[in-house]
C-alpha cells in the first residue's frame, strides 16, 4: 500500500523503480517503539533505507 500511496518513489530522495530498489521504511523503526501500522510506513530506495538503519529520521542524515 504505502508503496502505491507513494507514486513507488523513495520519499527521501524521490528517485524511482526501476532506477533503484524500493523498500518500505518504517519512520520510527520497530526496535524503537515504530509500528507496521501504515501511518509508520514509507518507501524509500535501498540506498536511503540502509543509510537511515536503526535512525529515526530527525537523527538520520536523510531529515534535509
Amino acid at each position: 500500500r504505502s508503496l502505491k500511496r507513494d507514486n513507488f518513489a523513495c520519499r527521501y530522495c524521490v528517485r524511482s523503480a526501476p532506477e533503484v530498489k524500493l523498500h518500505v521504511d518504517h519512520l520510527v523503526p520497530l526496535d524503537r517503539g515504530g509500528t507496521n501500522d501504515e501511518v509508520n510506513l514509507v518507501t524509500a530506495c535501498s540506498e536511503c533505507n540502509i543509510g537511515k538503519g536503526s535512525l529515526l529520521l530527525s537523527e538520520s542524515d536523510k531529515a534535509a
